[in-house]
């Protein structure tokens, strides 16, 4: 059975339109309509992970064979008052999954589609009961079904996605749920929709501003054009189900530069005519803010300290979101810091885990690969009682190549009832948490020591690496006052971890640069390169 990683959640929709049409696959904060509900209490939810049918995203629980309430769960979906059914036929599309808990547990069971139209009360099938395998896992198989025409579907719509796993007690599956798609059939090509931000003629915009617009009633999705002349989509060009958009760092726009932007409603008739163009000048600041302030849903369970570097911050304020941005922890590229977290508990055997993100490119976003670290779930003082606090401990090494200077950090803590899975609210740095607290400080990055062009032996202080380049051995010419010695790649990638030596064996490390850290039995660190031929 393939490993799942766990972190998120998400959602897409259209709202405010003259027939349903919905398409979720659960990769934002919100879903708005859905609900997923029953299953093995705390399992039920929303993910990220390898599970997904589509990006990342996906929402289902654990059904254990032992009890109806465990072994079933329910997809729901309920018709938002501010969209109007017109009558019409309706087709739904979604994938589901089912997979053993363990490589010991059984998997199989039953998965019912139903529609209702007077709110839930009475619910009527679509298609047949579909068998789930308790031989081979489901992987993203696709169910479609229509509700007809003369169903009339106009008043309180409910679709009801309902799995109930095989009874006994090694029955133990996930069932995931992805891409789910319920489109009304529609009447008339969708009007234009009007771009509220940027304004048209702004200046010093961001280089990832958020594009937003009105809903349109009938668009099932939006074309986004951006470019340097009118009409051109040069700078991007794409599609969104939601009304608003903001590019990845990977793509943002360029700076100092006019550029013309527009939004065309589109649905399977065709596409609006004659939409609005925007122009808007970017401007040399380039990011977006980081986001911000997050609440905590359900109750502040407070981070009680923050070590790492030189910087240690002990708190016990019940505010969900801290700003210690002048707490500053200094950092060396292609070096690794060992990070300290405590928080307090509550209840008794109560898992909470912390998750570290760390903006190391400076672009304002911290969803970047390599700015997250998931550091633990564990129990909250085991049998203690109500109040108990987790320490944990994890190493963190900084790129070779982050940028220098401050940049942000976010530590998020978070009920997590788990280990094998991470909630929604910790792997998003955006998210509101439900039970924990956020803090960010601020971690400032300094370069090595001595420049990556430099060769022959290197020196920090009285300290050199020799032969260098070197073929196997490396050796040390001094180590009195060393503690240990780390490796690392250049991009900060931590390989060996060693005891003090004048010599180390690195024969089964591959050509390259080598980033050789001495930490000092002072707390210092002293950071040498070396070359291996």
């Amino acid at each position: 059975m393939k490993k799942l990683l766990f972190l998120s959640f998400t959602a897409l929709s259209i709202m405010g339109s003259a027939q349903i049409l919905v398409t979720e696959s659960f990769e934002n904060a919100t879903y708005p309509g859905f609900e997923a509900t029953g299953g093995v209490t705390g399992q039920t939810g929303t993910y990220t992970g390898s599970a997904a049918c589509n990006g990342s995203g996906f929402i289902g629980g654990i059904l254990a064979g032992t009890s109806d309430a465990n072994r079933t769960l329910d997809l729901t979906y309920t018709k938002p008052a501010t969209i109007t059914a017109n009558g019409k036929k309706i087709d739904i599309k979604f994938s589901y999954s089912m997979l053993a808990n363990s490589d010991v547990n059984d998997i199989g069971g039953t998965m019912n589609v139903s529609y209702s139209t007077d709110g839930g009360t009475n619910y009527t099938p679509i298609g047949s009961t579909i068998t789930l395998s308790e031989i081979n896992e489901t992987s993203c198989a696709v169910f479609t079904g229509t509700i007809p025409e003369s169903a009339n579907v106009n008043g309180n719509f409910k679709l009801r996605i309902r799995t109930v796993g095989t009874l006994g007690s090694g029955y133990s599956s996930y069932i995931f749920l992805d891409n789910v798609s319920i489109k009304q059939e529609v009447t008339a090509i969708p009007t234009c929709a009007t771009i509220s931000s940027p304004v048209n003629g702004a200046t010093n915009v961001p280089v990832r501003p958020q594009i937003m617009w009105n809903a349109v009633a009938g668009a099932e999705m939006y074309k986004i054009k951006v470019g340097t002349t009118s009409g051109a989509s040069n700078v991007y060009s794409g599609t969104s189900t939601t009304t608003s958009f903001s590019p990845a760092a990977s793509s943002a726009f360029p700076q100092n530069t006019t550029l013309y932007a527009s939004v065309t409603p589109t649905n399977a008739l065709g596409d609006a005519s004659g939409c609005q163009e925007i122009s808007f000048t970017t401007g040399a600041n380039p990011f977006i803010p980081y986001c911000g302030p997050l609440t905590a849903k359900l109750g502040v369970y407070p981070i009680s300290k923050v070590q790492i570097s030189d910087m240690t911050n002990n708190s016990t304020l019940s505010v969900a979101h801290e700003n210690f941005t002048n707490k500053v922890a200094t950092v060396t590229r292609g070096t690794s810091y060992p990070l300290s977290l405590g928080g307090a508990g509550v209840g008794i055997n109560n898992r909470f885990g912390f998750t570290v993100f760390i903006d190391w490119n400076q672009n304002g976003s911290f969803a970047d690969a390599g700015e997250a670290y998931f550091v633990t779930s564990d129990f909250a003082g085991g049998a203690a009682a109500s109040g108990a606090t987790i320490t944990v401990n994890k190493n963190i090494a900084v790129p070779a190549t982050a940028a220098l200077g401050n940049t942000r950090m976010r530590v998020k803590y978070q009920f997590n009832a788990s280990v094998t899975s991470v909630r929604a609210e910790l792997s998003d740095p955006c998210a509101d948490v439900s039970q924990g607290q956020v803090e960010d400080y601020t971690i400032n990055v300094q370069a090595t020591t001595l420049g990556t062009s430099e060769v022959g032996m290197n020196k920090t202080a009285d300290i050199s690496v020799y032969p260098n380049p070197f073929k196997d051995v490396l050796k040390i010419s001094d180590i009195k006052g060393v503690k240990s010695i780390t490796v690392t790649d250049i991009s900060g990638r931590q390989l060996k971890t060693l005891k003090a030596s004048n010599e180390i064996n690195l024969s089964d490390l591959g050509a390259g640069l080598y980033l050789i850290t001495l930490q000092m039995e002072d707390g210092n660190n002293k950071v040498l390169k070396a070359i291996k031929k």
